[in-house]
């Protein structure tokens, strides 16, 4: 849903801009929007769905209204206002979005003439240079039916990874038994989980629309960070790697909380603050069998994992560590994670800009954030950096080295990561 409005917003930005520069007018513009976003009108005064130029999921509906709360455009209601015409859409409908500012709403709607009530729900998109909110509606069971088929393909995902170790492993042991040594072994060993480790890093993010590419963002940004304190090149990697891997444990958390578009119980939120610990824990049994010489570097990773969500004042989780007891490659996550958290749009808000978000990082300095890791922050990130990580190709560049990796294998070459 979520990608759909997105794809409504662009063209709109673009007819904006074409009455900013001249090009059309007003008028003109909301025209053409009016005849990608509506259809034609049917002899009973409603809409022919089926004529529509954008292209919906099947048993999804768009509308839009105004903050006064005219329907700017609807298959058939256009035009009337939504605070008069009785349980349009489900009650309280208009002032959840209007007057309480939610972005994502369910409720039960009654079909008409019928005595059946379906369960609805809505995303919806403000775009405030017109005063439209932009709204697609889906039934509930058809929204977390795809949700479910998302949660279904990533545990393929990582069930193909496992087979994929498998038959890397069985391929060793019958072609190269006699001369392959348990030191390449072991190398090959922690290649083939670091695939795996970054197969879960992709369906991680590929499971939540408003999560997408976040591990990726924060790892560039942390590599920045780092770059800028003087770290060598082997510690930039190593804190890349983290960054990536520094959400983990949410993998195991279920749908319904990590998904929840509205308010978490406590018992909720104690259950979100329990993903640095899972992480932790999840990447010591695949890290497990890793050769000696990597073990400084596992570490590393394993207290970034743990460490990510620690306040320099201590009042942080999971350990409650404080200044200088949080590892300085755990500090640096926190910048980045929080900035790339405030500057990404979710399901109940919208991102802030670059500037305000920053303002919020240096008014944190020295109580959530280490003030050092502040300094080499707005010594390094620019508004560039921040377009620059919104731009960079998720699955793609995580899933590549997957391939890559399998292909050396099988022509006996060096495997590398």
């Amino acid at each position: 849903m979520d990608r759909q409005l997105n794809n409504v917003i662009q063209i709109m930005n673009m007819h904006n801009e074409q009455v900013k520069t001249g090009i059309h007018s007003f008028t003109e513009a909301e025209k053409r929007i009016r005849k990608l976003l509506s259809t034609p009108k049917q002899t009973d005064g409603t809409l022919d769905i089926s004529q529509a130029n954008l292209t919906l999921v099947e048993g999804n509906e768009l509308f839009v209204f105004n903050s006064q709360g005219i329907l700017v455009i609807h298959p058939s209601k256009e035009g009337q206002n939504i605070f008069n015409i009785g349980n349009f859409q489900g009650n309280n409908f208009a002032k959840k979005v209007l007057f309480e500012g939610n972005r994502v709403v369910t409720y039960t709607w009654s079909e008409p003439d019928t005595s059946q009530q379906v369960n609805k729900i809505a995303s919806v998109k403000y775009f405030p240079q017109w005063d439209w909110y932009i709204t697609l509606v889906s039934d509930e069971s058809s929204f977390y039916e795809q949700l479910s088929q998302v949660k279904s393909f990533l545990i393929m995902l990582v069930s193909v990874s496992y087979l994929i170790t498998a038959i890397l492993f069985y391929r060793t042991y019958r072609k190269e038994k006699a001369f392959v040594s348990s030191k390449l072994r072991s190398v090959q060993l922690a290649e083939v989980n670091q695939s795996i480790l970054k197969t879960l890093a992709v369906a991680l993010e590929e499971r939540d629309a408003y999560t997408s590419g976040h591990s990726q963002r924060v790892a560039y940004y942390m590599r920045v960070i780092g770059k800028s304190m003087g770290l060598d090149e082997n510690t930039l990697d190593i804190m890349y790697t983290g960054g990536l891997l520094h959400d983990i444990g949410k993998i195991g958390i279920e749908d319904s909380i990590l998904l929840k578009p509205g308010r978490l119980t406590e018992d909720e939120i104690e259950v979100i603050k329990s993903h640095p610990v899972r992480g932790e824990a999840l990447l010591r049994k695949l890290y497990a069998h890793a050769a000696s010489k990597d073990i400084a570097h596992i570490h590393h990773i394993l207290m970034i994992t743990r460490h990510h969500h620690e306040r320099f004042d201590g009042t942080g989780y999971p350990d409650q560590l404080k200044e200088e007891q949080i590892p300085i490659m755990a500090r640096v996550a926190a910048v980045a994670d929080s900035f790339d958290a405030m500057t990404s749009s979710r399901a109940y808000r919208r991102g802030l800009s670059f500037s305000t978000a920053c303002d919020e990082i240096i008014q944190n300095a020295g109580t959530q954030f280490c003030p050092k890791v502040v300094d080499a922050f707005f010594q390094s990130v620019s508004e560039e950096t921040y377009r620059h990580a919104h731009h960079i190709s998720r699955a793609n560049e995580l899933l590549q080295p997957i391939v890559d990796d399998t292909e050396v294998v099988y022509t006996q070459q060096p495997i590398r990561g």
